[in-house]
């Protein structure tokens, strides 16, 4: 919402006050982006789980993630990233990305990371 205000029409608060209670296709935006700006012929599919260091004990999915930066596992939440590769401009743009549950959940719901994620990724197969 920040690059929207930055660009666009409106602050970045009116971006956030509309989007708040919508549902929006996140990926369907990005993808009409991606196609207009990356061009060429070749593209490829990258996921890029990304460790955030977070606090606190009300955060949801809370919990221990590996820190590719910090070669070790920290505390904090993670979200796993979709990106569009043009192969032919060696360029990559952001398709859309979800964040990953803890391990508690996780084992609740009989997966582990690797399920999680493909998961994921087959159930937005169609968009992607």
């Amino acid at each position: 919402f920040l690059q929207l205000g930055r660009y666009g029409c409106f602050s970045e608060q009116t971006y956030r006050n509309l989007f708040e209670h919508e549902t929006f296709d996140w990926f369907a935006f990005n993808g009409s982006v991606i196609s207009k700006h990356l061009t060429g012929k070749r593209k490829a599919i990258a996921i890029d789980p990304s460790y955030i260091p977070k606090s606190g004990k009300k955060t949801p999915w809370i919990g221990y993630f590996w820190s590719g930066c910090a070669g070790e596992y920290k505390r904090g939440l993670e979200i796993m990233g979709i990106g569009i590769i043009d192969i032919d401009n060696h360029e990559c743009m952001t398709l859309g990305s979800i964040q990953t549950p803890d391990c508690k959940t996780l084992d609740n719901m009989d997966k582990n990371l690797v399920d999680w994620y493909s998961c994921y990724l087959i159930s937005r197969k169609d968009k992607l």
